[in-house]
């Protein structure tokens, strides 16, 4: 026996008609109220304001959390959440791509928190990674990071990072603005305790360029020659014997008419290995011409 509906179609050929469970509008009326529904039991900028105080979260509010930013990829609260929490998981390329417009055009609370955890991954990817290639693709993407810190305040140690990581990058212009923001005058001595602060992480040649920044910068003569053995002691600390000797060539300027330095370069030169620079830096003692020695 035939159900009653197929009795009631049995004698229509072709495709049965289908039965209206609902018209266009109720549909959409469903819809809205399902959309409400859900905005009411997930407001989402309050429970990203509440996320924000918990230091780790479980995996089914982080799977929500990044639910919510692939839905919306240009709010930049659920971006900072998401990249603050697993940016020890994350490389250098994807929380640059997460957080930069929050780095650039966030508000300065948005602004200052992403630029902490970049500031952080710069600090890991430089530890792990120092190919050229990948180096060189990083000196092409700095300007975008740090040209709009400039213009915003900030902490003395978050400037020291930014000047750190200028320098550390080949960009001396950017790492000395950022030394001025974080000092009010960019003088020999801040200079110079940057430097010793460098010593004592173990970051000789960063440390050394601080010595040679201090070095132009001052007028005393004694100062100078003080500032130059400086810093090609510390290149000489790190066993960086090349770099020593280059640097000491590119920041001799007046002192190449001391005798004193000279002296030291001369020595300096034969403990890296270099019996031809030491040679040179003795010829050039001994035929000083008279007088020169300040």
């Amino acid at each position: 026996m035939l159900p009653h509906r197929s009795k009631r179609y049995a004698g229509i050929d072709g495709e049965i008609p289908r039965l209206k469970l609902a018209t266009g509008w109720q549909l959409l009326l469903i819809g809205f109220m399902v959309v409400t529904l859900l905005a009411v039991v997930f407001p989402r900028k309050e429970l990203v304001a509440k996320l924000y105080e918990q230091e780790t979260l479980d995996e089914l509010t982080l799977s929500y959390i990044q639910n919510l930013y692939r839905a919306s990829a240009g709010n930049l609260d659920v971006a900072l959440l998401l990249a603050r929490v697993q940016q020890h998981k994350l490389d250098l390329p994807t929380l640059r791509l997460m957080l930069l417009s929050a780095a650039a055009e966030g508000d300065l609370r948005q602004r200052t928190a992403a630029r902490t955890i970049l500031l952080s991954a710069y600090d890991r990817h430089l530890q792990k990674s120092t190919a050229a290639e990948q180096l060189a693709e990083l000196r092409q993407g700095l300007p975008a990071f740090l040209d709009p810190a400039l213009a915003d305040p900030m902490t003395e140690s978050m400037a020291q990072q930014f000047a750190d990581l200028a320098f550390t990058l080949d960009n001396p212009a950017a790492g000395l603005q950022f030394i001025t923001k974080a000092q009010k005058s960019s003088g020999p001595d801040a200079l110079e305790r940057y430097a010793v602060r460098g010593l004592a992480t173990g970051n000789y040649e960063q440390a050394a360029r601080y010595y040679f920044m201090a070095q132009q910068q001052t007028e005393p003569y004694t100062d100078k020659r003080r500032l130059f053995m400086a810093g090609v002691d510390t290149l000489m600390a790190g066993g960086l014997y090349a770099r020593a000797m280059s640097a000491a060539s590119t920041h001799l300027g007046a002192l190449a008419q001391d005798r004193v330095t000279l002296r030291y370069l001369a020595r300096v030169a034969l403990a890296a290995g270099y019996p031809n620079e030491a040679n040179a830096y003795a010829k050039a003692l001994i035929f000083q011409p008279q007088g020169a020695q300040p």
